[in-house]
């Protein structure tokens, strides 16, 4: 597969995961759980991350899953291998009461040295769970569970919380639809993309080609563009009136700058823009 089919299978599967998955949900969370998705290789459509709600402020966590952890171990190309133990009952030190404790390890070994890496560690019963939900009806797959990506978050390097270890099964975790952005808000982004083109001095033409090559497909008119795209575009558009305006290009000047890298079919590099 080449790198433009690449990218726009990763265009699409983000368009169809703001569509389907994370609909009504703020961009700016949105835009944060496809990024880390794209850090980790992992597909939304997966569910290999979950949003979850936080708060008052409607602002929404990313959280991994264990399908996700474990899409992770697999493309590592290491060898690898999970072991859990067999549940103890004992006394918990911390609170010096009866407890449930787990535990295991992940073995990892680097097929290019040879190195094995082990991981070990336990989990107590009372620390993760919770009342109700698959914690009431399954509590020891879900202790189990909790172990795991315990391990396997340590073994792979993966900084995300997985949603087991805060006591939610990924079922559960779908995304709490919340209002839509304000309409308002998107027309004060359209308002301005005007004026940042306009402190460019670029034409409608100039500016479809732009945000072309923003996008990396083809854009016939502003309606192409999806929510996310629309981001990108402004956020191109600052970036290169900022450093104009800081290396005290005028607009005439700046236009022409643009258009010459327009003609060449690539966007100005923020150390080129200058003149």
């Amino acid at each position: 597969m080449t790198q433009l089919a690449i990218r726009e299978r990763e265009r699409e599967v983000a368009v169809l995961a703001r569509e389907r998955l994370f609909a009504g949900i703020p961009d700016e969370d949105v835009k944060l759980a496809l990024a880390i998705c794209q850090r980790y290789g992992l597909d939304p459509l997966l569910r290999h991350v979950v949003l979850i709600p936080g708060g008052k402020d409607r602002r929404h966590n990313v959280y991994i899953t264990r399908d996700g952890l474990l899409h992770v171990a697999h493309a590592s190309g290491k060898a690898w291998s999970l072991e859990v133990g067999e549940p103890e009952a004992r006394q918990n030190p911390y609170t010096g009461k009866q407890d449930i404790y787990l535990k295991g390890r992940v073995r990892v070994v680097d097929p290019a040295t040879g190195r094995e890496q082990v991981f070990e560690g336990g989990v107590w019963y009372s620390e993760y769970a919770q009342k109700g939900g698959a914690w009431a009806t399954h509590p020891a797959a879900m202790h189990q569970k909790v172990l795991e990506v315990y391990l396997l978050r340590r073994a792979f390097d993966v900084a995300l919380t997985p949603v087991e270890e805060v006591g939610v099964e990924p079922e559960a975790a779908r995304p709490v639809p919340v209002q839509a952005l304000p309409q308002e808000d998107e027309r004060a982004k359209w308002k301005r993309i005007g004026d940042l083109l306009k402190a460019l001095g670029l034409s409608k033409e100039e500016a479809q080609q732009l945000a072309s090559l923003v996008v990396e497909r083809e854009v016939a008119s502003a309606s192409d563009l999806e929510p996310l795209e629309v981001d990108l575009l402004v956020a191109e558009l600052e970036r290169l009136v900022a450093q104009f305006e800081e290396d005290g290009v005028p607009v005439p000047d700046r236009a022409e700058v643009v258009r010459a890298y327009l003609q060449e079919g690539k966007l100005p590099h923020r150390e080129e823009v200058g003149v």
